[in-house]
């Protein structure tokens, strides 16, 4: 990699262009076809991965929000056409914790701006990165009172690529259009100017490293005494807006988890995952939105270490009220099957997605989707989280692109009808973690991880708190 990531506005926006070509025949393929595919020959397989390492290669230059969007077709579920999935998602999964790093002089240059010399910090600091990501390269360290720690430093260049890229949002409707359909997105989202200004928030966030140390805190507080969830302390005297230092953890990844584990225990492993998304989610309103299979850590004593909390959102009260209302209604009418209390479920929906009810077409496919997201979460028992289950909530979005965007099969870009721009990262903790969850292939408990004040919708329920 070079020193700096390459920040010309024009630049990227070609490149970005590029990747859309490349994406097209993906998107539209996905757009088109539900229906069981065909397994690839040998010819179009060794065509394929020869696109993905394109792929792989210019987003790995590229960092940024393009990196982004890899690192989330490497690991969710559904978002590529079956057929192809296992040769993209083996080439983009290198996106994880291993994207091409940046040599050791650049990285320097930034930890003596930030923090002076080297050695006033550290008493070690290896020059080889041990993970390397979409923002910033992560280093092993040793302070001088002998704490290991881990460094993550942010690219040279970074944030004026990615100054690039959010200026670039607006030609991104049309270029990018086929890597975001990849991505996913709900029935109803639109490119709307507040959707963009909630990407352009998050972003810029992500690149202060001060915000995600303070987030990091938060989250650790919330989590305090949880016996199976760790958050790795934050080394203040050591850190500053473009470095993160962190106590150093080190624990087995989700694959290495998932593909020697018993049943048992990835089972324990979903629900202490779940149950760090679910407290701070429902009971504080504040949104994990980076939901990434790297940033997991499973240590040999049963504890789960949680990383990087760049990407995280205070809900406003107004959206936390309306997501208890339509969760306990969708609750009580699952139970009770009453009109009424559906009728209330349609009432909680139309007004926290801002739906016109006068378009059944959008309104009955939003309110399908809602459900069958929230289906792990309606009853009291032990829900398996399979690729089917999860494929699905992408099956219904192609099926509502398909009605809304699509006429006789020709892909066209016309905006769908807008949602609050508060649920676009709502939808990304959603297919990520569930994606996460899907790879544990775990069985999980999630209606017991509510609040009593949500799980109480339900006459006579069990209201003991999940063991």
């Amino acid at each position: 990699m070079a020193d700096r990531v390459p920040s010309s506005r024009l630049g990227r926006l070609g490149r970005l262009g590029w990747l859309s070509r490349r994406s097209v025949p993906l998107a539209i393929r996905r757009l088109r076809e539900l229906a069981e595919t065909p397994a690839l020959d040998e010819k179009a397989r060794q065509k394929h991965a020869a696109a993905a390492e394109e792929i792989l290669a210019t987003l790995g230059d590229m960092k940024g929000l393009a990196l982004k969007l890899g690192q989330m077709l490497s690991y969710m579920d559904g978002a590529l056409p079956p057929e192809v999935q296992p040769v993209y998602r083996e080439v983009l999964a290198k996106l994880q914790a291993s994207a091409p790093a940046m040599p050791w002089e650049a990285a320097r240059e930034v930890l003596e701006t930030e923090l002076g010399p080297i050695a006033r910090t550290f008493a070690e600091l290896d020059e080889v990165p041990f993970a390397a990501a979409s923002i910033g390269q992560v280093h092993r360290g040793v302070l001088h009172d002998g704490t290991r720690v881990a460094v993550k430093v942010q690219y040279p260049g970074i944030e004026q690529a990615m100054g690039a890229d959010l200026a670039n949002l607006g030609a991104m409707r049309k270029v990018a259009a086929p890597l975001l359909a990849l991505a996913g997105g709900s029935p109803t989202v639109a490119w709307s100017g507040e959707l963009v200004g909630e990407l352009r928030a998050r972003l810029t966030e992500e690149l202060d490293y001060e915000h995600e140390a303070a987030m990091q805190r938060r989250f650790a507080t919330l989590l305090e005494g949880d016996p199976e969830i760790v958050v790795p302390r934050v080394l203040e005297h050591a850190s500053s807006r473009r470095v993160l230092t962190t106590e150093l953890h080190a624990g087995r990844t989700l694959a290495e988890v998932a593909r020697d584990d018993s049943q048992e225990e990835r089972d324990r492993w979903g629900t202490a995952l779940t149950r760090a998304i679910a407290i701070p989610l429902y009971q504080h309103g504040l949104l994990y939105a980076d939901p990434h299979p790297g940033n997991y850590l499973f240590r040999d004593d049963g504890k789960v270490v949680w990383l990087d909390f760049g990407c995280s959102k205070e809900l406003p009260d107004a959206r936390r009220a309306d997501i208890r209302r339509y969760l306990r209604a969708a609750i009580r009418a699952t139970h009770t099957d009453d009109p009424a209390d559906w009728a209330e479920l349609d009432a909680a929906i139309q007004h926290a997605l801002a739906l016109d009810p006068t378009n059944p077409l959008v309104y009955g496919m939003s309110r399908d989707f809602l459900l069958y997201c929230l289906s792990p979460l309606l009853r009291d028992r032990t829900f398996e989280f399979t690729p089917e289950f999860t494929r699905g909530t992408f099956d219904l979005v192609v099926e509502a692109k398909k009605k809304t965007v699509l006429r006789k099969g020709i892909p066209r870009l016309e905006a769908p009808p807008r949602i609050p721009a508060d649920y676009t990262f709502l939808n990304r903790l959603q297919w990520g973690f569930f994606s996460v969850l899907t790879a544990l292939r775990a069985r999980v408990n999630w209606h017991r991880l509510l609040p009593e004040e949500i799980r109480s919708a339900v006459p006579g329920a069990d209201l003991r708190a999940h063991p």
